[in-house]
């Protein structure tokens, strides 16, 4: 991931749109691993992640003049927050679409490595295979737990802002975090994963 100066940052903040695109661009392959994850089934079998992706950059570019840059972590949040609105609105839209997921084939397998990568120390160890429990056992876990998980180990906010953005105290986090890598590592073992 290319890393930023002080200058790109204070001209993000200063409402600098070519500053604001650079920062969307350096976190793109992290914003794919973060929607691969949290998309259903039903929406990833009609939806390319990289077509969910450029939506949430398009209307992210659109409200950049609107958007306080207050930091690199807060945009951070802005961003992954922004793509979790989007996700709820696909899965809403194909909720309610009365089409036969059964005809349909997955059309995206594109960011599973990815997101796998960012939850494991060994980014060349993990294999399709992995890749494909990793998701499986993330599509088990309750809501609350796979929020925690998304925002601490693939967004890579620290507690303060995730504990904002769920609307809880830190140590609340802390915990939860815990609980949620736990029923994680549950699920994968029962799925012959071991993550190191």
């Amino acid at each position: 991931m290319q890393s930023f100066d002080h200058e790109q940052f204070a001209a993000a903040r200063a409402g600098d749109q070519g500053a604001v695109e650079r920062l969307i661009e350096c976190y793109q392959p992290r914003l794919q691993a973060y929607i691969r994850l949290r998309l259903c089934d039903r929406v990833r079998a009609r939806e390319a992640t990289m077509d969910v992706v450029q939506s949430v950059c398009r209307e992210l570019l659109a409200a950049a003049p609107a958007f306080e840059f207050r930091g690199e972590e807060r945009f951070r949040d802005w961003l992954f927050t922004a793509a979790l609105n989007k996700i709820r609105d696909k899965q809403r839209f194909h909720g309610r679409d009365k089409r036969d997921v059964a005809r349909e084939q997955e059309i995206d397998d594109v960011g599973m490595q990815q997101a796998a990568s960012l939850l494991t120390p060994s980014v060349d160890a993990i294999g399709r295979e992995t890749a494909e429990a990793l998701a499986a056992a993330l599509a088990e876990l309750d809501e609350a737990h796979r929020e925690v998980i998304t925002l601490a180990r693939i967004v890579q906010l620290p507690y303060d802002v995730i504990a904002e953005s769920m609307g809880r105290s830190e140590a609340a986090v802390r915990q939860l975090l815990v609980r949620a890598l736990l029923s994680l590592s549950e699920q994968l073992k029962r799925r012959g994963i071991v993550l190191q």
